[in-house]
């Protein structure tokens, strides 16, 4: 089963392979973090392009460009801890798992770290990397990250998934505050040289190539953090009203640095909920500001879509 995002990995000394995908930051990001506490040989990072899998889920060439100069960022990053980030390209998705297998050998990695991912096809991928790579004994480990509480930990009075938002929002923030809040994590130390010379990041893929001006989206998680800031500072009060009217800049413009993980949920949350003063024994996840409780809510949303995926993978098929 996934394990929790705030629980640790035990494994023996070993380096690790550490497999990106929608997750291209440092800070908060649960399987680097994992990995960075039990690799003391140092970590290889790889990012697989996939165009057939793309053009397969009409991935559009404007995303395919904004994921290229996040890597561009997240490599810089990793560099300054030793990290090389190997960028590779498999066409088709059935073709990830021998590719990360090999690229394991190669490096001498004992095991393989990664964020779950939740849509069939990937799911399906995911599994097929993890059949390999244990029956070739190696160790697999992969997290909760791309969402903050484990897609079909809650569930109904009679063990079902739920289907209404509202009484899913009441379990999920019952379960949030049961548990204490979910913990941020720091980005890791510098690690083990590993030698490794990381790849340079294509400019382009071939049938991808955006025609949107990418100043409109900078790229990197210090982009992301500085537009969630901004919005936290200017616009978030008025959200609940400004976020339906078209002709106003009224939204935090923070979804394609989800997708893309170059931000995460938590950090989303929890700094919402620090903007969010409320008096004593109110709990800022549903009450206080109205701008800021709609926009939390809109992130509780995105848990709930995320868990009726797992729960029901027909809805995207």
């Amino acid at each position: 089963p996934p394990r929790n995002h705030a629980n640790p990995v035990e494994c023996p000394p070993m380096k690790a392979l550490l497999w990106f995908r929608s997750d291209l930051r440092v800070s908060d990001n649960t399987a680097l973090h994992a990995a960075a506490r039990q690799a003391d040989q140092g970590i290889i990072a790889v990012f697989v392009i996939s165009p057939e899998e793309w053009r397969s889920h009409d991935v559009a060439p404007v995303k395919v460009d904004f994921i290229l100069r996040t890597l561009r960022h997240l490599s810089a990053s990793l560099e300054r801890l030793h990290i090389p980030l190997l960028v590779l390209t498999a066409a088709h998705a059935k073709d990830v798992p021998a590719l990360l297998l090999r690229t394991a050998r190669s490096h001498h990695c004992g095991a393989i770290f990664f964020n779950r991912e939740y849509e069939v096809d990937e799911s399906r991928r995911d599994s097929a990397v993890e059949s390999l790579f244990r029956g070739q004994g190696l160790g697999v480990h992969p997290f909760t990250d791309q969402v903050i509480l484990t897609p079909g930990e809650l569930r109904t009075g009679e063990g079902r998934y739920y289907t209404v938002f509202t009484p899913f929002k009441r379990a999920w923030i019952a379960a949030y505050q049961n548990r204490g809040g979910v913990p941020l994590l720091s980005a890791p130390s510098q690690q083990a040289d590993t030698g490794v010379k990381a790849s340079e990041i294509p400019a382009s893929v071939s049938g991808f190539e955006s025609a949107v001006d990418p100043d409109l989206w900078p790229a990197g998680e210090g982009h992301a953090a500085a537009r969630l800031a901004r919005f936290l500072d200017s616009k978030i009060a008025n959200y609940k009203i400004d976020r339906d009217v078209p002709s106003l800049d009224g939204t935090s413009s923070l979804s394609p640095y989800l997708a893309v993980g170059a931000i995460s949920p938590r950090q989303c949350l929890s700094a919402a909920i620090a903007a969010n003063p409320v008096p004593r024994g109110k709990s800022p996840l549903d009450s206080g500001n109205d701008g800021i409780q709609q926009w939390i809510s809109e992130l509780i949303w995105r848990e709930f879509y995320t868990h009726i995926l797992h729960g029901f993978p027909r809805i995207c098929m």
